[in-house]
């Protein structure tokens, strides 16, 4: 392991070589500056939906699963596609590839679970569906006192 660590740089490095070999070197830095720009966008975009997430859930217990199923594997991923060389692109596609059929196939799996509370029924009275919405659970404020049936 440590000699993969090692060797890890200058693979990244002999594969861009190999790269601008068989293309030309404004390719390979096009190459290099495309896959950055599109590796930050990512990251905002991961780091935006992070966001989005975070406020959805109440409690940091509810958040945990939710935030780290998708949103942590699109930055890692992101973080992969900046760092300049082949192997690492190679490696975010898959971390990609990977996150999008967990998507497709566990969103599809774990429909008719209830984990998640924006899905939930409330239950509230005189609220109708359409008068429901995606801002998370109702909090109640006012004075109260407790009243005890002696």
């Amino acid at each position: 392991m440590p000699f993969l660590l090692i060797a890890y740089p200058f693979l990244e490095l002999w594969s861009l070589l190999e790269f601008s070999a068989r293309t030309s070197a404004l390719a390979t830095i096009t190459y290099i500056l495309v896959m950055i720009i599109v590796g930050y966008w990512l990251l905002q975009l991961a780091g935006r939906s992070a966001l989005l997430t975070a406020g959805r859930f109440p409690t940091a217990a509810a958040l945990r699963g939710q935030l780290f199923a998708g949103e942590i594997s699109v930055a890692f991923g992101a973080f992969l596609l900046m760092i300049p060389g082949l192997i690492s692109d190679v490696i975010a596609l898959y971390v990609f590839l990977r996150a999008a059929l967990r998507a497709l196939l566990g969103g599809a799996a774990s429909s008719g679970r209830r984990d998640n509370p924006m899905t939930e029924e409330r239950d509230i009275p005189h609220r109708t569906t359409a008068e429901r919405d995606d801002r998370g659970p109702v909090t109640l404020e006012g004075d109260f006192s407790r009243v005890d049936d002696d």
